[in-house]
């Protein structure tokens, strides 16, 4: 009877301690300070502690310039989390894939950066990226209310 008692006490504790630990693996998405994605031209830069991102258009010559009108792209803390979730998650659970454009079209690159460590995906020739993964999908629906984001 009491060995009954300890088996059920032990794997009671058992339990509770992995939960408590799945726990904390899910809440990494929330330590984040800078969000990239990069297409073939584009680069998009998100701040968690700045009011707007940073767009630059890379030309023929490599230059970076920010595109004519200098609209500021403002994303609000929401959306900020949204696309930290889904940077991460693309970033630590990649889609692999067996889409092959030509030319070399269709490439991304995710960063998520914690300051001290950076984590990146990148995913090169899949044609439209937007179609990689759900994630990518998401971060692109969200991304293109702002601005108009290459899809190759």
């Amino acid at each position: 009877m009491k060995s009954t008692i300890f088996l059920v006490i032990s794997l009671i504790l058992l339990s509770c301690h992995k939960k408590t630990e799945k726990k904390a693996l899910t809440d990494h998405y929330k330590n984040w300070e800078t969000l990239e994605i990069r297409t073939r031209s584009e680069i998009l830069t998100i701040s968690r502690f700045s009011d707007s991102a940073g767009y630059y258009q890379e030309t023929d010559n490599r230059k970076l310039e920010i595109p004519s009108g200098g609209k500021k792209i403002i994303f609000t803390e929401a959306e900020k989390d949204s696309l930290g979730k889904y940077i991460y998650e693309s970033v630590t659970q990649p889609k692999f894939t067996d889409i092959r454009a030509t030319d070399y079209a269709g490439n991304v690159i995710f960063k998520f950066d914690k300051g001290n460590m950076n984590l990146v995906c990148e995913y090169n020739s899949v044609g439209d990226w937007t179609e990689v993964s759900e994630n990518t999908q998401k971060i692109y629906n969200l991304i293109s209310r702002k601005i108009k984001l290459s899809k190759n």
